[in-house]
């Protein structure tokens, strides 16, 4: 028989280790439905880098264009996986699929141990079903392994700062460990510099606060609001001109909110309106629980949050590194708010029982009321609508603006597409990645600049005007131009004057709306006396 001193310290280790694998198995299991949506173009850049290491041994996309260097490890990740499972997008999408689930994880696993379990299982399912943390661990782009390295090197950062009992050796291995994965997470995306920014802004404040007394506290405020006027200053005299312009840069398509300092705040109200509008709240609440862990959560989301809402270029991805630390303080802040109000909730079942209660009825009434208010919370939520939607709507029929699923189904359309596109002389496309990906062809592409100049990524040239469009038609006899519906009539990609010369001058092409795609081809050329054709073919061509 078992002694009862071996059997509880087993036990409490087997119930320590069961929370995290079913926290684990449930967002994996989340992220595995409906992994075979249609792409991103995005995600094509590695794919299709990937497929030219393995093919050819270089990152170009194409022979001759630029090599595809970005977050280059991984890419070279995906070409082992396809070297070992074959290629396909869902097999590229494997990495990403694991690190949201291990992020998922972490999060649980960490909250857990700074304010108990009530707090981790909150924040945890919370960012489980968060739309944008299914969207982008269903991509095969790096931004969940991105935020997996940097919130593991912050809470290793937070070990060695807060943990005094902490050995000099091994607070050096988290220090090493921590720099590491940072750097790693630099590799992939340059903007974890602003998070990296708020930690370290934490752990200034947290050793202020243990080492300053008060007075040397305001003296330390007041100079840093000096620096701060000084840097004001200095800006407003030219400083850091180059790193502002970056700052202030933002692509012609992702333009319309570049002022829009609301973006964020909106996305917030929108998604998470019980929560967002409680924040404060919340956090005072976390603050109470664990005043150390909720400011390292709290400085940094607030970091981040304050950076991308003022720089020009605005994606609701940029946050996504810091929302492990936003539904930290929400889950923390739920388990303590939770506790406070315990006792009025066992004071209001007694009361609409009109009887005093045993234990454990009371304790049932108290759980289905705290069901009831989470429910009712979570309906309040647009995420949960997103979220629900993501795991049961096909592309086909995803209707909202927001596009965590369809993208335009260029497979779908291949079986009408890739025979038009073999039997033309041109082939012209608004999409040049996803073209080449399942027509295998693209001659010239439908971009904003110069006209004719090349594009060196993909060496093509690209065109814009209806001018340019009259030159190709009298130099080639039949043509064919792809659009995606989001790139029709818009200022950076085809122009309101530019469809309707195509929609006048063209015959289209028929294709089921649900694949999202406008096609049209010429079947015989157009005279133009002005087309140098000798020049355009030995640019279309070389």
């Amino acid at each position: 028989m078992t002694s009862p001193g071996t059997t509880g310290p087993s036990r409490l280790q087997s119930a320590t280790l069961v929370a995290p694998l079913a926290v684990f198995a449930i967002a994996l299991v989340a992220r595995l439905i409906g992994l075979h949506h249609t792409p991103y173009v995005d995600e094509l850049n590695h794919v299709m880098a990937a497929h030219s290491l393995l093919e050819r041994g270089s990152m170009e996309l194409v022979p001759g264009g630029l090599p595809y260097t970005r977050a280059r490890i991984f890419t070279d990740l995906i070409a082992a996986l396809f070297r070992v499972f074959g290629e396909s997008l869902a097999v590229a999408r494997i990495p990403a699929v694991l690190a949201g689930a291990a992020l998922v994880t972490t999060l649980f696993v960490w909250v857990r141990s700074v304010a108990g379990r009530g707090a981790a299982w909150s924040a945890a399912m919370l960012f489980c079903f968060q739309p944008q943390s299914l969207y982008l661990s269903q991509l095969a782009r790096f931004y969940t392994i991105q935020a997996l390295c940097f919130f593991g090197a912050a809470i290793l950062f937070y070990r060695v700062v807060t943990d005094r009992d902490l050995e000099r050796r091994r607070a050096i291995l988290y220090g090493i460990a921590a720099l590491l994965l940072c750097l790693l997470a630099l590799h992939f995306q340059v903007i974890t510099i602003v998070g990296v920014a708020g930690v370290i802004l934490w752990a200034i404040i947290d050793r202020a606060r243990e080492w300053l007394t008060r007075a040397q506290l305001v003296v330390a405020i007041g100079i840093a609001v000096l620096l701060a006027a000084v840097g004001l200053l200095a800006i407003q005299r030219g400083a850091f001109a180059q790193q502002l312009a970056l700052f202030s840069y933002v692509d012609q398509w992702a333009a319309a909110n570049r002022h829009n300092v609301r973006y964020y705040h909106d996305i917030f109200l929108d998604q998470y309106a019980t929560i967002w509008t409680l924040f404060p709240l919340l956090a005072i609440l976390a603050i109470y629980r664990n005043g150390r862990a909720a400011l390292f959560c709290l400085i940094p989301f607030a970091v981040v949050f304050v950076v991308h809402s003022l720089a020009a270029w605005k994606a609701e991805r940029y946050l996504f590194s810091a929302m492990p630390m936003f539904f930290a303080v929400a889950g923390i802040g739920i388990a303590e708010g939770a506790a406070r109000v315990r006792p009025a909730f066992e004071g209001a079942v007694d009361w609409l029982a009109g009887v005093e209660l045993s234990p454990r009825a009371r304790h049932r009434g108290v759980i289905a009321l705290f069901a009831f208010v989470a429910v009712f919370a979570a309906l309040g939520n647009g995420a949960t609508s997103y979220a629900v939607k993501m795991l049961r709507t096909s592309d086909a029929d995803w209707q909202l603006a927001l596009l965590y699923r369809g993208q335009p189904d260029w497979d779908a359309a291949r079986p009408v597409l890739a025979p038009q596109a073999d039997s033309s002389a041109i082939v012209i496309s608004t999409s040049e990645l996803k073209s080449l990906y399942y027509l295998n062809r693209v001659d010239v592409l439908r971009h904003p600049g110069p006209e004719f100049t090349t594009f060196r990524k993909l060496n093509r040239p690209v065109i814009s005007t209806t001018a340019s469009l009259d030159q190709l038609r009298a130099c080639f006899p039949t043509g064919l131009i792809v659009a995606e519906h989001g790139q029709w009539r818009t200022p950076w990609s085809v122009t309101s004057g530019v469809a309707d010369y195509i929609e006048t001058a063209l015959d289209p092409v028929h294709l089921s709306p649900s694949t999202r795609l406008l096609a049209y081809r010429w079947r015989t050329s157009a005279p133009d006396s002005t087309a140098n054709c000798a020049k355009i073919h030995e640019i279309v061509h070389r």
